[in-house]
């Protein structure tokens, strides 16, 4: 495994146990023994997983928790020794993934942190679409070519990711138009060969010989399926 746990608790015992056991799982392991250590190390370093004590002097484990929002890529796992049902219901709704009551079992520890890091990890492949060296990634909202983010417009984006949820399917002018722009297409208007020419410039090797944004003469265009 090369995911990176983060282990936030003031206990340097506790902190040591956690460690030995996480890295006897193959897991690499990384100590912050406040709050302000951990939000200082997140600025700097990805991490997979936290394990945040939520009683800590100065920064706390809620408020950590408050200043890193929603808007984060990893799961978290309070631990706290509070043990109430009442605690561990106010734990989840602060936006713990999960909740462990001191003291615990180093084994089980880790065996929620393998648990969390399987469904999380699934969660992240079903928000990633792959089409050949395309990506797009759903949550962030964001495509990539080669690893590389596209730099596109509002209607490049909502055009690719149409194509990206379908490949091999043809979309006539008419209904690129009408799903993009909501209203009703005219025959005449050019506006969806410009959009896609712009987008060829974006994506393909060589914009004028396509072989991802194909042209089906009579009838649209289609995102080629690749395997």
């Amino acid at each position: 495994m090369n995911e990176k746990i983060l282990i936030v608790d003031d206990n340097d015992e506790i902190r040591n146990i956690i460690t030995l056991y996480l890295e006897n799982s193959n897991f690499e392991v990384f100590e912050a023994n406040n709050g302000k250590e951990a939000l200082d190390f997140i600025k700097n370093k990805k991490i997979s997983l936290m394990i945040l004590d939520i009683m800590m002097p100065e920064v706390d484990g809620i408020e950590v928790l408050k200043a890193i929002g929603n808007d984060r890529s990893f799961p978290i796992i309070f631990l706290s020794a509070r043990s109430s049902v009442k605690d561990k219901i106010e734990g989840l709704y602060l936006g713990a993934d999960d909740y462990l009551a001191k003291p615990f079992d180093p084994a089980e520890l880790v065996a929620r942190v393998i648990a969390l890091l399987r469904r999380s990890n699934r969660m992240l492949d079903n928000n990633i679409i792959k089409i050949g060296n395309l990506s797009w990634d759903k949550y962030k909202r964001l495509i990539y070519k080669n690893k590389n983010v596209l730099n596109l417009r509002s209607k490049e984006y909502e055009l690719l990711t149409m194509f990206m949820t379908t490949p091999g399917k043809v979309f006539t002018k008419q209904e690129i138009y009408e799903n993009l722009w909501q209203s009703y297409y005219f025959e005449d208007d050019n506006t969806i060969m410009v959009h896609i020419s712009n987008l060829r410039e974006k994506i393909e090797d060589n914009p004028k010989s396509p072989t991802k944004i194909i042209t089906i003469r009579g009838l649209g265009y289609m995102l080629r399926k690749e395997e």
